[in-house]
């Protein structure tokens, strides 16, 4: 699904960006880690063809980002949830919030995944 934005572009803008937030509560979607989203991440990544959509995009902290792109990691939507998989082969799943309220007309912030 593609809202308010380009699948095609690499960048999470606008309303797409705002709604990723929103249905992440403003926090990180790795498991177990409360911290402040502070980049929007391809869970298929783009370079390897994933797409700029709501369902291949989530939030993440800027460790989680970091971490992310070290060799070994891998992520993965598996049903409502996100495995990530570590370089050890252990995984850990995270699911998203339900959305609540309606994304502000004027939220979205453009973020590099």
């Amino acid at each position: 699904m593609v809202i308010g934005g380009d699948s095609r572009s690499r960048l999470f803008t606008g309303r797409l960006a705002a709604l990723i937030r929103a249905r992440d509560g403003g926090r990180c979607r790795e498991s177990s880690c409360d911290a402040p989203i502070r980049h929007l991440d391809h869970i298929h990544r783009w370079a390897d063809g994933g797409t700029t959509t709501v369902d291949n995009g989530r939030g993440l902290c800027a460790f989680h980002n970091q971490v992310r792109e070290t060799r070994g990691w891998r992520a993965e939507t598996v049903g409502s949830g996100i495995v990530t998989t570590t370089p050890t082969g252990a995984e850990y799943v995270s699911t998203a919030l339900p959305i609540t309220h309606p994304v502000p007309e004027n939220a979205g912030h453009s973020c590099v995944a």
